[in-house]
């Protein structure tokens, strides 16, 4: 069982612009280590970078590629949640270190994002609708955290840059999924190619 949870992705494996390590049937514990790491980079990413964009939902740009180069290094079915739960640690020990920052709305947005890309690449897709997954992917994640931001909002919550939000939702609401879509799509063309032997061609 364990077996099929990890297996591994080989249309992820083939377009992958990066040395994959998962060539064994069996998940090794260097494959788990660097998931970990990849959604420990994410969080940090998270809770450490807070660029001054005026589009709300840009957090999510921040922490794909991380994810999209874990993937692309560890292609098994299950290595988006794996990443997630690495984010979710970081996270959370950061917290309680009190180093960094965390909206809830972000850490949302990365802990959503694996289980999200692991459901989006369901199947074998390849070239353009592999990058489609992806776009999809980003784009779910971020409107789960929109959600989730409305949600603590009109709960009375009060978070950083949350005093006006309500007042135009809307145009957050199209922002966040623009910036989840975009993130999704430059991720992908990162780390995966869009026709499996492009790289060899132009070597």
């Amino acid at each position: 069982m364990l077996s099929t949870a990890f297996a591994t992705r080989t249309n992820l494996q083939s377009a992958s612009r990066l040395r994959t390590i998962s060539g064994a049937a069996r998940v090794s514990a260097a494959e788990i280590a660097l998931l970990f790491a990849c959604g420990a980079l994410a969080a940090m990413a998270i809770g450490l970078v807070h660029l001054r964009i005026g589009s709300p939902g840009n957090a999510i740009f921040r922490a794909v590629l991380p994810m999209a180069m874990g993937l692309a290094l560890v292609p098994r079915r299950t290595s988006g949640m794996v990443m997630s739960l690495g984010a979710g640690v970081t996270a959370a020990t950061m917290s309680v270190g009190q180093f960094g920052f965390f909206p809830p709305a972000a850490l949302l947005s990365i802990l959503v994002l694996g289980p999200a890309l692991d459901v989006a690449l369901l199947g074998k897709p390849q070239g353009w609708q592999l990058y489609a997954r992806f776009i999809l992917a980003g784009a779910a994640a971020n409107l789960l955290a929109f959600s989730a931001k409305v949600g603590l909002v009109a709960l009375g919550w009060e978070m950083r840059g949350s005093r006006h939000f309500m007042e135009f939702w809307s145009a957050a609401l199209i922002s966040f999924a623009i910036w989840g879509a975009v993130a999704g799509l430059v991720s992908a063309a990162i780390c995966f190619r869009l026709r499996a032997g492009d790289d060899l061609r132009r070597a």
